[in-house]
């Protein structure tokens, strides 16, 4: 773990970055059956000696192990997972689907809970953009997620960040949002806002929650392999996933979505459903990763 890639004001305590730990490792094991390699994990070290440290620090080994037939499924569902910020359409999730989701959840320890209620939906959606506005009005939150936006108006292959075209804004709304954000507490602009973003997303047709252990740095771990495991069965059925960031790390929208979804373990917002295959968002080259 590089703690200069970590976001020590946005992710207090740095959960999301271990969650990311499980992510990583589930990836790789799936990855390896895709390629027909059996891989084993292990997260072995507490992650905080990396966060709280000026290099990069060993966390976890992986083993590569017998070779397998390849998995064309596992192939198909690793290129297919991004994050959709499109405009969804109004199909929902078949029940196969639906079940699938909810008994990886189970498999993990954890529990997803679907919104599906137009209204109720609408509201949630209301709530992500308003979560988003008001964290812009933290100075030291906003200028740490600044050195990692890319507002270009050519997205490149290779590179790292949040790019304007993936993110699915235009450039000069995501340049005000970091430049001027008292503008949008202005009450109107702040309803415009709100409410053009909201229309970006379609007629999206679920917004879940993830609810369950997410505490200790092993919880932590294990947590992001559930997401990572639910993303990929998300990508069997073609659907898309987009994570809520800002809701749930703002302590006063984190209570208003416990109260809504009744749930004050939740972990994780999203919505999904079905969109266009969205733009891919660039990541580095592999001999900056592997080294």
């Amino acid at each position: 773990m590089d703690p200069r890639r970590l976001l020590p004001v946005g992710d207090r305590q740095f959960r999301y970055a271990y969650a990311t730990l499980g992510i990583f490792a589930l990836t790789l094991e799936r990855a390896g059956a895709a390629c027909g390699r059996q891989v084993a994990t292990r997260i072995g070290a507490d992650p905080g000696a990396a966060a709280h440290g000026d290099t990069p620090v060993v966390v976890g080994h992986v083993e590569l192990g017998d070779v397998v037939a390849p998995s064309p499924e596992a192939a198909r569902c690793l290129r297919h997972r991004r994050t959709s910020r499109l405009p969804y359409d109004a199909r929902h999730a078949t029940a196969v689907a639906r079940q699938r989701l909810h008994l990886v959840a189970e498999r993990h320890g954890h529990e997803l809970r679907v919104e599906d209620d137009p209204a109720r939906v609408r509201w949630l959606l209301k709530e992500n953009a308003h979560a988003i506005i008001a964290n812009l009005q933290h100075g030291d939150e906003r200028r740490e997620l600044a050195q990692w936006v890319r507002v270009d108006a050519h997205t490149p292959e290779v590179g790292d960040g949040l790019w304007s075209t993936p993110l699915g804004q235009p450039r000069w709304e995501i340049r005000a949002g970091f430049s001027a954000p008292w503008s949008f507490k202005l009450w109107g602009l702040s309803q415009l806002a709100v409410n053009r973003y909201v229309q970006t997303m379609g007629a999206t047709p679920h917004v879940a929650l993830l609810r369950g252990p997410f505490t200790t740095w092993p919880e932590l771990v294990a947590a992001g392999r559930c997401l990572m495991d639910l993303w990929l069965e998300l990508s069997a059925h073609d659907l898309y996933m987009h994570p809520f960031g800002s809701t749930l790390t703002n302590p006063t929208y984190a209570d208003r979505i416990a109260n809504f979804y009744g749930a004050g373990d939740g972990w994780l917002i999203f919505r999904f459903g079905h969109s266009a295959p969205p733009p891919a968002s660039p990541r580095l080259p592999l001999e900056e990763v592997m080294r």
